[in-house]
């Protein structure tokens, strides 16, 4: 969901927010891993993965964990990462990411005051192999001789009182020793008490393909230009000035804000500085108040651009550097893309579309471009797993069709052409391993009839081979990608569903579009597409709604009124026998169903800030959850289920009252809307809308709607009756409809 929400338009704030839950809910998977590893460490089960990435990458993300550390505790963190060292590799990121973090969030642990700072250096290169050191140096309470023999033993820390100051169970140096190892290195500490401590691994990696030497070149005009590095913090002196170097510029040290403006004051008129890379928090005179001096200085022949650059990521301090009129702002650990970025934007140069970050997205749109068009069947029973997948797969311009267990997968495959089927493996009425086992059944039957009695349009033709189907579990547990193999499943991806690993699967199975059989695919009507960007105005919301506080229910959908209005129709479809529900269980003493109905509909209410049926709903769960039943009041019981059930009555004759009649909402137009149809016609459509409502095919009635639009202006009832019900997801409704065009 936070991959979802992070590709809507944003704020920087809201954007910074998410992506660090989305890091963050990644953070607590791998805590999970983590004990899931050293059981696998301890059988011997592990296995280390050989995949290219880019180390840029892998720090990337240790920035962002480790930086929300460092910030809250007011430390500095640094990167410095040897220029020789190559930032294409092979290997397994995931793991050298997990000694990264083990090292790093330890090194926050043990320190509060100064700086962390992680290094990366080349050591050896032998061919197409390298060995590389990191390190993680900290300015903390390091530790004796002593206390460190004790580390990189399972359960085990430096003395019997760290557990209680600092917490933790002691397993992080264990695995990242062991992991260390797999990788063909080793690792040590060396530690003085009081004066810090420096954690070092090596690793061996292969090289991958380099091409992020050249990307780093300002334009020339630029080239050689001048500039002052304002920084207290030796270390992150050093490494802005040999980031700065590596571009080609002219760089000034300066260890204090009154040191920096003596600089820029000395400066001959002929070679003036051009850009000033400001530190914000700096004893004496801090980065904004030395900003400020510089813009206002009416000595200099030329006022500089300057970055601010700070460790601390608070927004005060954002809205002080724009009010001052800098030209940018950067956030520690600063990379060399980071940097570049900043630069070239303050002078108003587009960032070169080389860079490591455009150039990635734009193979990963490319490789995209290939698989767009393709129909893909999503067989998956929980709803929220449906939403998620979905949309990643309609963002990339998939065709997605639903089922709900693996029968309905099956009865799909049999009907309809899909280029891949993306199966979960744990559902009801039919798992994903038999569906899978049951759809290659039928096509080794398919393959053994003769051509002419192949039914046209089914996944097979002739020529084709088997249908791709791509497990999807939530387990992580080895033999689980064996067992998908020997079902008959052609990959494996794990849930939470990483969008990279899901595409990649797509791209290595689905035919490209050229290759792929021209099956002619229904169209989304135009008019649909305009009600994504704008509500029309018979479906706007009304200023008020009987039981219903309309602006927090707005609110909860950041404004998004054509998603409150189809939320409340759906409630009114969905809801209509809850109170029968709820008394058919209360009349049954089935306390148990009496509260799994009433807390959903409290959770519903007030999701939808439905504030009466919310009130009600909680009055009514507290007299039937975790009491015996001889001690439940049963009068108070009564009048507490009464003013649920005309609360409820309310809402629902509420939501009514938005435009749609309570007959349009059970799928039924008008007897002269009806008679208006050709008869004909009427049983044809029918027995089309019947079949894809059988299948949850929202996309081919949609496309149904926009085509009997276009036969007559009487169909257009018709066709708007259709649009509203898939929206919905109201696949009983149209089979009403269904029922009443074919009576017809």
């Amino acid at each position: 969901m936070a991959h979802l929400a992070l590709k809507t338009d944003l704020s920087p704030k809201q954007y910074d927010y998410l992506k660090k839950i989305d890091i963050s809910a990644k953070a607590l998977l791998g805590i999970i891993n983590d004990i899931l590893d050293f059981s696998k460490i301890e059988a011997g089960k592990l296995a280390m993965e050989s995949v290219n990435f880019q180390l840029e990458d892998t720090l990337d993300n240790i920035s962002t964990l480790v930086g929300i550390k460092t910030q809250e505790k007011g430390l500095e963190l640094l990167f410095h990462t040897d220029p020789s060292v190559p930032t294409a590799l092979v290997g397994d990121p995931l793991r050298l990411g997990q000694i990264l973090i083990n090292l790093s969030n330890n090194a926050v642990k043990f320190t509060d005051t100064g700086e962390i700072v992680i290094s990366t250096e080349l050591v050896k290169k032998d061919g197409a192999q390298i060995t590389l050191k990191f390190s993680v140096r900290d300015t903390g309470i390091g530790m004796t001789a002593e206390q460190a023999a004790k580390l990189f033993q399972p359960f085990a820390q430096a003395d019997s009182s760290t557990t209680r100051k600092y917490g933790g169970t002691g397993l992080g140096l264990t695995i990242s020793k062991r992991l260390a190892e797999m990788m063909g290195g080793e690792i040590w500490v060396e530690s003085e008490p009081g004066q810090g401590s420096i954690f070092s691994f090596t690793a061996n990696f292969g090289l991958g393909k380099e091409k992020a030497k050249k990307r780093f070149k300002p334009a020339k005009d630029l080239r050689g230009m001048k500039v002052l590095v304002v920084d207290d913090n030796a270390t992150s002196r050093g490494i802005f000035q040999e980031m700065l170097e590596s571009f080609s510029f002219d760089v000034t040290l300066a260890a204090s804000g009154q040191e920096g403006l003596t600089e820029l004051e000395k400066a001959s008129e002929s070679q003036p500085f051009e850009l000033v890379i400001m530190d914000w928090k700096m004893t004496g005179m801090d980065g904004i108040e030395a900003s400020k001096r510089i813009k206002n200085h009416k000595s200099l022949s030329k006022i500089p651009a300057i970055v601010m650059v700070t460790a601390y990521g608070r927004e005060e301090i954002m809205q002080k550097a724009e009010a001052v009129g800098l030209e940018g702002f950067l956030l520690k650990p600063v990379s060399p893309s980071m940097l570049f970025d900043a630069t070239m934007q303050a002078f108003g140069e587009a960032v070169p579309e080389i860079s490591r970050i455009t150039q990635r997205k734009e193979q990963e749109a490319k490789a995209l471009e290939n698989i767009q068009g393709a129909r893909v069947l999503l067989v998956e029973d929980n709803e929220i797993n449906q939403q998620v997948a979905k949309e990643i797969l309609d963002g990339a311009g998939l065709n997605v069709t639903l089922a709900n267990n693996g029968q309905e997968a099956v009865n799909a495959v049999k009907a309809n052409s899909y280029d891949a089927v993306l199966m979960d493996v744990q559902m009801p009425v039919m798992d994903g391993y038999t569906a899978t086992r049951k759809i290659r059944e039928w096509e080794t039957e398919v393959r053994g009839q003769k051509t002419e009695d192949r039914k046209e349009g089914s996944a097979l033709s002739p020529q084709s081979s088997e249908l791709p189907i791509i497990a999807m579990t939530a387990h992580a547990m080895a033999g689980d990608e064996d067992k998908s193999l020997q079902a008959g499943m052609n990959g494996h991806v794990t849930k939470p569903i990483d969008p990279d690993q899901l595409f990649a699967s797509l791209q290595k199975w689905i035919k490209p579009s050229e290759k792929r059989a021209q099956v002619q695919q229904p169209e989304v009507p135009v008019e649909r597409l305009e009600t994504d960007k704008a509500v029309p105005e018979e479906e706007e919301l009304p200023k008020d709604l009987p039981g219903f506080d309309l602006s927090d229910g707005l609110k909860r959908l950041q404004g998004n009124k054509r998603l409150y209005r189809k939320l409340l129709l759906k409630f009114v479809s969905d809801y209509c026998e809850a109170a029968n529900d709820i008394r058919i269980a209360l009349d049954a003493e089935d306390f148990d169903r009496a509260h799994s109905l009433v807390h959903n509909l409290k959770g519903l209410a007030g999701n939808l800030a439905a504030k009466d049926l919310q009130a009600a709903a909680v009055n009514l769960e507290k007299l039937v959850k975790g009491v015996e039943k001889a001690t439940r009041p049963s009068k108070e019981l009564k009048l507490k289920f009464s003013e649920l059930e005309n609360a409820l009555r309310e809402a629902l004759l509420s939501v009514q009252s938005l435009g749609v009649s309570a007959e349009a909402q059970l799928g039924k137009l008008s007897d002269q809307e009806l008679a208006a149809i050709p008869a004909e016609l009427a049983q044809d459509i029918a027995k089309r809308i019947r079949d894809a409502a059988e299948m949850g095919d929202v996309t081919t009635l949609n496309a149904i709607a926009a085509e009997i639009k276009m036969h007559s202006d009487t169909c257009v009832p018709l066709s708007k009756q259709i649009i509203q019900l898939a929206e919905n997801f109201d696949l009983e409704g149209i089979q009403k409809l269904a029922g009443a065009l074919h009576a017809s």
